[in-house]
């Protein structure tokens, strides 16, 4: 970043925090002209159905928003018995996700979505609680509890959002402070022991002075039963949460809330989930699943995974049962997250002005060993140890050298200041603001395959500074016709610094990727010069130059939308969104191997993707209490940032990409008390020149997790009976056949699979109590939710595969208003 670029964002920074300030002190001003204030809470009467959202930074009915956007409301949060961040995909049309654990997930909206597993990413769907941005992949799952709503918006949001939505944006907004005694306790048993208290409490402190506070705590046995002896189940959940919200309002014309939040997993269970899957590249060095008899001449075994270990009884590919694991050693992962918003809302003279301080910090350490596999333990640089018994308690098991070891460790701090200014003047609804923010991270991994003698070891820095100006009008022909305008400009300064080193063996190397200089030393002959670095001027195959780990990059996206309203409750719209994500570096937690060094090193660094969005849409209230919904899109991707796997190394590669696709959906409740909902997706996508792990076969893909058609269905029956009000509920989800990677190794690809779920709950009569039992994934259907080829690292595909049928019973207690 130069001093001026730097000095701007400073300045921004300085800016917001003094209107923070001079907005304490103000006194109520007149209101000039009318206002729109952007508030936190959403209804949806029950006799309407009426959704509210802030999609566009304040609250709108959804059929006045031009924006496909799903709501999950409070009721519906805990009829769905949604108490983690990714179980939201059950409920949102076209919205997906990928994870491999609960400390590492990433959202698919309409194809659009990241497959580079770096603790430093960031995804292109942007996820929110309440105000805050959470930019790290790594906190993108948590604990879901005391939600006024969630909204999922479909499309880029390149305008009021911004910040990395090439995708769309998932918004988890917060049950909001109350004046009156208000709460609730909740608990719920299920399935694997599992046990989930919550609970919240809200009132009044002092005259316009309002608070509340809640948490949740969760833990089960694992629902992945592992059969070495002496060895925990996996996949068991072990966290807690807290929130406290806390607001003044002391008068009309101004209010502050202050939103913290802390979560923690203590070694919970939620690593190494993979079932076991021994696999064989093919001649694209591409994986396939290997049959209990099928010779695999690339590690000379025959039906077993590299090492040499076969258990048919736990291997889905040959007819096992996916939810047994025989793994050994840590598959655990730490978590610690901690945020603090601060919000302040003011009218001065025309304007609503809104100030948004924020402060993330996270912590983390991600490790799995024995994935699905007995092993001995691991021993940094260990030598090869020929199969033999297991240590005690299971002596009579066999254990086998590690095929591989898996850690991450990062460390982040956040802090990001926005703020917005909005007024209506004659026609125009205008909307202003800037936006600033640093990432500072530090990181730590390893990806090794002790079994081969491949045992590397890494660490990185990463830090960003950001900063974006936005503008969006909507200019109001007349209660028919509206126009929509807006453009974001944004600037990012990274600054990368990363080592990695695999010391002994036959994949012996060192390299060294930082503003700094790019170097690198092979100590196995392959490489010619076998030591060289970029301040030495020796030719070489680099292409990358120092200032490659300090880029700046900097881009403009928009919108402009037509919207016509035939009727006051139906909208007809045309738009244009183009949405960016920001540029970066692949920071693999692995060396490459020789033969792939300069290659790797050339591809670090990669630049921002462009998505040029395309839609048209229709949302109509009709007779019979019904919500119709539907939208057509068109995206054309530049840059798109596709997660490529060379041999063994994996690389983002900025690649040309095409979606294509329609939804629509349908909320009726034709009677009182019956609610039924249907939706649906259909969906075509590309990817050209994806070059496969051969270096040399390019092909065609679709993109990751979209498939060609996609479905929801809900059917809920309120009904009331002598002793209090009763419900009947069933969900279902339908997903067509997709590809886990742009890739699509055969190991990679997913068949359609339905998913069915059904909950019975009752309210006794004149009481605060609710009584529910669930039943989740009713027929037990097998279909993994992330898979990766790791074919040629000691053949294994890590497949996860979603949890069998759950069931539980939950009692809700509320107490107050």
């Amino acid at each position: 970043m130069t001093m001026t670029h730097t000095s701007t964002f400073r300045r921004a920074m300085q800016a917001g925090t003094a209107l923070a300030a001079l907005s304490l002190g103000l006194i109520a001003t007149p209101v000039i002209a009318q206002q729109a204030q952007a508030t936190e809470t959403a209804a949806m009467p029950a006799e309407t159905g009426e959704i509210v959202v802030t999609a566009q930074r304040r609250e709108q009915k959804a059929n006045d928003v031009g924006i496909a956007v799903s709501v999950i409301s409070a009721k519906e949060i805990k009829a769905l018995n949604i108490v983690n961040a990714t179980d939201v995909v059950r409920a949102i049309p076209n919205l997906k996700f990928n994870a491999y654990g609960s400390s590492q997930v990433v959202y698919n909206i309409r194809g659009v979505s990241q497959n580079d597993y770096g603790d430093q990413q960031e995804p292109p769907v942007a996820v929110y609680q309440d105000d805050s941005y959470t930019s790290s992949i790594t906190a993108a799952s948590f604990p879901v509890f005391d939600l006024a709503r969630v909204e999922a918006l479909r499309g880029p949001q390149g305008t009021l959002f911004g910040r990395n939505a090439t995708g769309g944006a998932v918004q988890f907004i917060s049950a909001q402070p109350t004046d009156k005694l208000d709460g609730y306790l909740s608990a719920t048993y299920g399935r694997y022991n599992q046990v989930v208290l919550e609970g919240a409490l809200s009132g009044a402190l002092a005259p316009n002075l309002t608070a509340r506070i809640s948490g949740q705590y969760t833990r089960d046995d694992g629902y992945i039963k592992n059969i070495t002896p002496g060895q925990p189940d996996r996949g068991a959940d072990n966290h807690w949460a807290l929130r406290g919200i806390i607001k003044w309002e002391p008068s009309s014309d101004f209010k502050a809330k202050l939103t913290v939040r802390y979560a923690q997993a203590d070694k919970e269970r939620q690593a190494g989930i993979y079932s076991l899957e021994p696999t064989c590249p093919n001649a694209q060095f591409q994986g396939e699943f290997l049959g209990p008899n099928e010779f695999c001449s690339y590690w000379g075994v025959t039906g077993t995974t590299g090492n040499g270990y076969a258990n048919p009884a736990i291997t889905p590919s040959q007819g096992g049962n996916p939810w047994r694991t025989a793994g050994t050693n840590d598959a655990y992962v730490d978590r610690k997250v901690f945020g603090a918003t601060l919000r302040l809302d003011a009218k001065i003279g025309a304007f609503d002005v809104t100030s948004i301080t924020d402060y993330q910090h996270l912590k983390k350490f991600y490790i799995e060993q024995g994935d699905s596999v007995p092993e001995f333990p691991y021993v940094e640089q260990g030598p090869f140890i020929d199969p033999g018994p297991c240590p005690a308690p299971a002596q009579s098991v066999t254990c086998y050298t590690s095929g591989t070891v898996f850690f991450q460790r990062a460390k982040t701090n956040q802090v990001s200041q926005e703020i917005r200014a909005a007024a209506t003047f004659g026609k125009n609804y205008l909307t202003i603001g800037g936006f600033g923010m640093i990432i500072d991270g530090k990181f730590a991994a390893k990806y090794a395959v002790p079994f081969i003698g491949y045992d590397p070891n890494v660490n990185f820095t990463q830090r960003t500074e950001s900063f974006a100006f936005f503008a969006q009008d909507e200019f109001k022909i007349n209660d028919q016709w509206k126009l929509i305008g807006g453009i974001r400009y944004w600037q990012d300064k990274k600054r990368g610094v990363y080592d990695a080193v695999a010391p002994t063996g036959p994949y012996a190397l060192s390299l060294h990727f930082g503003p700094d200089d790019i170097s690198y030393n092979d100590t196995t002959g392959t490489v010619t010069p076998g030591s060289w670095s970029y301040k030495s001027g020796l030719p070489s195959g680099v292409t990358s130059t120092p200032s490659a780990a300090n880029p700046t990059f900097r881009g403009v996206t928009a919108r402009a939308e037509i919207d016509y309203k035939p009727t006051p409750d139906t909208l007809i719209y045309a738009s244009y969104n183009r949405g960016s994500k920001s540029g970066g570096f692949t920071f693999s937690t692995g060396t490459p191997f020789p033969t792939q060094l300069v290659d790797v090193l050339n591809n670090i660094p990669y630049r921002p993707e462009t998505l040029n969005a395309y839609e048209v849409g229709v949302k109509a209230k009709l007779p019979g209490n019904t919500q119709f919904n539907l939208a057509a899109f068109y995206y054309d991707y530049k840059n798109y940032q596709a997660f490529v796997q060379v041999f063994a190394a994996q690389v983002v590669r900025n690649l040309p990409a095409k979606i294509k696709g329609i939804e629509a959906d349908i909320t009726s409740r034709p009677i009182p008390g019956l609610t039924l909902q249907l939706s649906g997706a259909l969906q075509d996508s590309e990817v050209k020149n994806v070059l496969l792990p051969d270096g040399a076969t390019i092909k065609t893909s679709d993109l990751p997790q979209a498939p060609g058609f996609a479905g929801n269905a809900l059917v809920r029956y309120e009904f009331d009976t002598a002793i209090g009000r009763a419900s009947l509920q069933a969900d279902a989800l339908y997903t067509g056949k997709f590809c886990f990677t742009v890739m699509c190794a055969p190991v990679e690809r997913e068949r359609a699979y339905a998913v069915a779920n059904v909950r019975v709950g009752f309210t006794p009569k004149d009481s605060n109590l609710d009584l529910a039992f669930f039943v989740n994934n009713v027929f037990e259907r097998q279909y993994r939710v992330y898979a990766f080829d790791a074919s040629t690292y000691w053949g294994y595909t890590t497949g996860v595969y979603a949890k069998p049928r759950t069931w539980g019973v939950n009692a809700v207690w509320h107490f107050g208003k």
